[in-house]
């Protein structure tokens, strides 16, 4: 028996048997061998790449911290110390892998959330997906912004706090449909003043109204509104935002003209 163990430890593998034995690649272990982290034990007489017994050892403790998420870095490390503080070492990767986790998971949530958001519409452009996703991601931050500078009610209005899921997907999916909509128009050279521009237009400021539970105009949250951080409020293309504006302007002209009339008949 102690013979054939002797035996084992000397057997010495050509670089794609040893590959084939570990289940990895010629290509992983040249570029283990460039990184230091597995070299050769010797070579043979054509110059070729030769492994034995111990490199199997060692490239399995490589692929098990692989499988751990430890950096290559971490393993080089890792295999210079020769494992005197592997338990604490793994003790803070299980805290990393957690945070990790946990990050996957809010990912994961704000995907289903934007997914739910422009399902069906083909016509969703690229930028307000992006934005959408931003949104979500900093939503926290955006609240705290809120909650500095505008009352609480206002700040529960704006995030629906109060609202189940199904219903802030709701609504934030009309909203969003509301400016793609506006987003093509500006793309397809439709001018501000355009009727169909200014109905997309009304509904849109209604819409912000109600999700504010008060009126914009002249509105101390409407002026906290043009005082947004670009950081945590990203904006869309200069472009469609001024063609926003201006399409709002007509919107708001309309509108006390209306209301204008209506006095002059009472």
């Amino acid at each position: 028996m102690r013979k054939e163990l002797r035996k084992i430890s000397k057997t010495y593998y050509t670089i794609g048997t040893f590959a084939k034995l570990t289940s990895t690649t010629v290509r992983t272990l040249h570029f283990y061998d460039q990184k230091g982290l597995l070299k050769p034990s010797s070579y043979n007489e054509q110059g070729h790449r030769t492994y034995k017994d111990d490199d199997l050892f060692r490239l399995h403790q490589i692929l098990t911290l692989k499988y751990l998420d430890y950096s290559l870095d971490e393993i080089g490390k890792y295999l210079e110390q020769d494992s005197k503080d592997f338990k604490t070492s793994l003790e803070r990767q299980y805290e990393l892998l957690m945070e990790k986790q946990e990050h996957i998971q809010r990912v994961v949530a704000s995907v289903e959330r934007v997914k739910a958001i422009v399902k069906d519409n083909d016509t969703m452009d690229p930028a307000l997906i992006m934005l959408l996703i931003h949104s979500i991601q900093h939503e926290e931050a955006q609240k705290q912004w809120f909650s500095d500078r505008v009352p609480d009610e206002v700040v529960q209005s704006v995030f629906m706090s109060e609202s189940s899921l199904e219903e802030r997907i709701r609504v934030e999916r009309e909203f969003t449909l509301e400016i793609n909509d506006l987003l093509v128009m500006s793309k397809q050279g439709l001018p501000p003043e355009h009727p169909l521009v200014q109905e997309h237009a009304l509904t849109l400021f209604m819409m912000i109204e109600r999700m504010l539970g008060q009126e914009l105009w002249n509105s101390e949250t409407g002026k906290v509104l043009e005082e947004m951080d670009p950081q945590l409020f990203p904006n869309l293309e200069q472009d469609f935002k001024n063609y926003l504006i201006e399409a709002f302007g007509h919107m708001l002209i309309h509108q006390w003209g209306e209301k204008e009339k209506e006095k002059e008949k009472e």
